[in-house]
Order: structure tokens, then sequence, then C-alpha cells
């Protein structure tokens, strides 16, 4: 353990006795894996809530549509709130928050009411994500980060991956509520967990200067506008999508300015001039369409194309998420001991040859062709979310890790929504026929393909920018990083 000590000394890191950093892994991944499982289990559930409620598919997308607004609206703030009142404090109070809004959401006696309660859990699960990823990066030194991210990648990969398992097989069992009354008992232990194994917040800094409130007034419009212009698009409403994105951009342009007039904003988009930084954000937005659009597809076509029911479908998408989790570890490792370009470029080049032959496939009636495309993907996808979220924060100076993690996770929000719906669109662009016509299944499975290229060609691009990223040790780079403003 001494080596431990005087590692996280030197990566900048004062030593905490007694504390594991392991033990704040398990502490985040309890927390987190309930607050990303929600991002897909509640997917395979919008025929089930349409029949229970009685109301229409465009009123219930606002139960997976609300959630994702409230996520990526609440995902910015939690820098300042972490700074503000310690992250330690703000993780807890969200899981608390999570798991209180998810009991309200299996009570919900009306729709309304569950689509409320749905953005509560947003707006939760948006401080805890990136608060409990800051308390992981800080927790370990950076020779290390690799292979903590790389486990801390299960939780990425894995809950995503199993949401349609977990909500097809409370659906098929009829027990819809259940969806949401799962995260319960997972938001308990999470809380005791990290109340006590987390390690205290560092002291206030009292030189920090005051919010500027026009700047946080301004986070609602600029990720609530681009957001909702994502679904808008998905939705086929090309006219408010459109003003939604004019709204969310002039918005952040605002913020870009405000910072840059000297305000003390939100974030500090300064950061992107750290190239480890910049170039890792660049992965992130590209790599979104590839990695979390093809998730959101791959139910969805399975249900459609080979007629499977949602909990077949849940268990088709396994073998990904379990390829996912051990090529994680092995990534991380890698990046460890030789740094990012490897492991990121290699996983991007497996994620495209799984997608190409997905594609190939996407009009055949046999699941079990599919197994070998999704354990390839899966492979691939396994190193991509852990290994660029450490690589873009690896130059990071320490007082800005927690705003450097808040930009970065609000930008995947943003790219996540964007994604699914531009697959979304390419995919029923050939649809012609109603849903459940003999031709349906045929005509989706054409735009399928298309959707699929599109996502080939971008798991290519972030391949090549991978390899501009350093290909050796970065423990020099991060224990002494080089100012924002140089």
């Amino acid at each position: 353990m001494a080596s431990d000590s005087a590692s996280t000394t030197r990566s900048g890191a004062p030593p905490r006795p007694g504390r594991s950093p392991w033990q704040t892994l398990l502490a985040v991944s309890v927390g987190s894996f309930m607050t990303i499982l929600d991002t897909t289990v509640v997917n395979v559930a919008v025929h089930a809530l349409q029949l229970h409620y009685a109301a229409p598919t465009s009123e219930v997308q606002w139960v997976v549509s609300g959630y994702a607004l409230a996520l990526g609206i609440a995902t910015p703030l939690a820098g300042e709130l972490g700074d503000r009142f310690g992250t330690k404090r703000v993780f807890l109070a969200s899981l608390v928050g999570f798991a209180g809004a998810s009991l309200l959401c299996g009570l919900a006696p009306t729709l309304g009411l569950l689509i409320a309660a749905r953005v509560l859990q947003g707006l939760a699960g948006g401080f805890a994500l990136p608060l409990g990823s800051a308390r992981l990066f800080t927790a370990f030194p950076p020779e290390r980060r690799g292979i903590a991210f790389g486990v801390f990648g299960l939780v990425l990969v894995f809950a995503p991956m199993i949401g349609p398992l977990v909500g097809g097989a409370f659906i098929d069992a009829h027990l819809t509520s259940w969806i949401f009354f799962v995260n319960v008992p997972i938001g308990v232990v999470g809380v005791l967990l990290g109340h006590r194994v987390l390690a205290p917040d560092e002291p206030r800094d009292p030189s920090r200067p005051r919010p500027d409130w026009l700047s946080l007034a301004a986070i609602c419009p600029a990720f609530g506008g681009l957001l909702l212009g994502a679904t808008q698009l998905g939705s086929g409403r090309r006219a408010m999508a459109l003003l939604a994105f004019g709204v969310g951009a002039a918005a952040l342009v605002f913020l870009v300015v405000r910072q840059f007039s000297g305000h003390a904003g939100p974030f500090d988009f300064r950061l992107y001039r750290l190239r480890s930084y910049g170039i890792g954000s660049a992965i992130n937005v590209l790599g979104q369409v590839p990695f979390f659009g093809t998730q959101f597809l791959l139910p969805l076509s399975i249900q459609v194309v080979h007629g499977a029911t949602a909990l077949d479908a849940g268990l088709a998408v396994l073998p990904m998420a379990v390829a996912g989790g051990a090529t994680g570890l092995l990534g991380g490792r890698i990046r460890d001991r030789w740094g990012p370009r490897l492991p990121l470029t290699a996983g991007f080049l497996l994620l495209a040859v799984g997608i190409a032959l997905l594609r190939a496939r996407a009009g055949d009636p046999d699941p079990a062709r599919l197994a070998l495309p999704l354990v390839i993907a899966g492979a691939g996808a396994g190193v991509v979310p852990p290994l660029t979220q450490v690589t873009a924060l690896s130059d990071v100076p320490r007082p800005a890790v927690t705003r450097g993690t808040a930009l970065f996770q609000a930008t995947q929000r943003v790219c996540q929504a964007l994604g699914v719906a531009v697959l979304s669109a390419l995919a029923i662009r050939s649809v012609t026929t109603p849903v459940g016509s003999p031709r349906y299944a045929a005509q989706f499975a054409s735009g399928l393909a298309d959707a699929y290229g599109l996502a080939l060609l971008l798991a290519l691009c972030c391949a090549a920018l991978a390899l501009l990223l350093p290909g050796g040790r970065l423990e020099r780079r991060e224990d002494q990083p080089q100012p924002v403003d140089a």
C-alpha cells in the first residue's frame, strides 16, 4: 500500500490513509450502474407503457425523451455544484434523489406523473455520473487510471447493454413497474457504500469566484435546446428540430463568449487547447454514433427484422456486453503501459468490423448469425467509453477535473441523442408501409443497412483520430500538466 500512497502523492493528490482507491471504484460503480442502466432499460417498455396508460406513442415517448433531456441539462451543472458543495456530498444526494424518483416512477398512477418523475430521475442522474467519474479519476495515480477505468468500463458498457434484457424480462412477466423499482435497492446500497468509503470532500477554496448566474441560466436553453432538437429530429418534426437547434446553438455561443469575456462560467472551454482533451473530445463526439446509436438500434432491429420478443432481443445482445467487459480490462492495462493510441485505435477498428458485418446481415432473418458480429463489435466497444474519457482528462489540471468531466459528459449526452436520432431517421427512411405489414421488416432492413453504413464510417474516423494520441507512458505528462492558458 505504500507504493499506492507514493504514487498518489506524485499525481498531485494528497494520500488519504485508510482508504483504497479500489473502494472508491466500487462505490462509484454501484451508483453509476443504476443511473446508466436507466438510459436503455425503458427503451423496450414504450409499447407496454402505451397499453398501460392507454396513450399514443407520441406521448409515451416523453418517458424516454424527458429523462434524456433532464440528464443532458443537469450534467453540465454538475461541475459547478461539485466545486461549490463538494463532490461526495452532491454525488450521494444525487443517488438518494434518483432512487426516490425511481420509486415515484413505479407508483405513478398517470402518464403525466410518470413523465415528471422521469425528469427528476434524469436531473439526479445528470449530477451523479460526472461527479462519480471525477472522483474515480482523482482517486488513482496516473499509471493505474487505465485499469481503473477499464474496470469502470464494465459498468459503462454492460449497464446500457443489459438494459433491454432487464426491461424485457420484467415486461414479459407483466411487471412493468419493476423496471423502476429495481433502482431503489441499488440506490440504497450505493448511498451506504459511498458514505462509508468515499474520502471526505476537500476544503472549499475561499478565493473561488462567485458563479456567473447568466452563464448558469444559459445552460438550460443551450443543452436543452440541442437535446430537444435531436429528439424532434428523430420524431420527424424538422421545423421544431431546427428551431430547437437554433436556440441551443445561440445559447452555447453566449456561454463561450461570456467565459472569454472574463466571467466564471460552469465550464472552462480553454481545456480544448490541451491536445489530449481536444482529441479525446473529438473522438467522444463522433464515437457516440457508432457506439451508442448502434446499441439503440440493435434490440429494435432484432425485434422488427427477426420477430424476436423483448426478452429475446435483450439476450441476443448479451454476447456484445460480455465481450466488451473483457476487452475493457485488457485495454486499460495496455493504456497504462503503452498509452492510449494502441487500444483506442484497435477498439474502433474492431467496432468498425463488427458494424460492417451487422450491415451485411441487416436483412438476415436468423438471429444466430448475428452472434459473431456482436462479439466483434462488443470487443471494440468495451475499450471506447472508459479510455476515451481517461485520455481526455489525462492532462487536465487537478482543480479543473470536475468541470472538465462535466463538459466532456454533457457533450456526450447531446451526441448520444443526435446519434440515436440520425440512425433512427436513416433506418425508417425507406419505410412506406404501416408497422406489422408484410413488407415493413424488409423496408426497415434496407434503411438499417444505411444506418450501419454511417456508423461504420464514423468508427473509422475515430480510429484515425486515435492515431494522433500519445503512444507511450503518460505519467510524466499527467504529473506535470500544462496550464490551461498555455
